[in-house]
């Protein structure tokens, strides 16, 4: 019985490279896996797209997206002092007090953004 034993064993590490049906075995067995794992990473790649949500589509994953939007909300907050500016040059002084509190308004509105850019990129 161990003679059986070591001659399986030795047939086994003593398989020859040139035999054609050892060669078709193992190139199945490495297709075989090459199409497990692109099957793999293509659920992946799926799973990952229906977890992103519109948002994540447009904007990224959960680590661009949110700088993307206070880049955004930084531009709008730039835009909405610009336009309060404009309207305060362009009224009397009494209305023209209102509209300056509401442009200081939204440029700390646009600095709270801005700063949340800079020090999200410090950690």
């Amino acid at each position: 019985m161990a003679f059986d034993r070591k001659a399986a064993k030795a047939a086994i590490t003593n398989q020859s490279k040139d035999d054609p049906e050892f060669n078709e075995a193992l190139s199945g067995a490495h297709d075989y896996q090459l199409k497990i794992a692109q099957e793999n990473n293509r659920h992946a790649e799926t799973m990952r797209r229906q977890d992103l949500g519109f948002i994540g589509r447009a904007f990224g994953g959960e680590k661009s997206a949110p700088t993307y939007i206070a880049f955004l909300v930084m531009l709008a907050g730039m835009a909405g002092t610009f336009y309060c500016w404009t309207q305060a040059g362009a009224v009397e002084s009494a209305v023209a007090e209102f509209w300056s509190k509401q442009a200081e308004r939204s440029l700390a509105f646009a600095a709270s953004a801005l700063a949340y850019i800079f020090g999200r990129g410090t950690k």
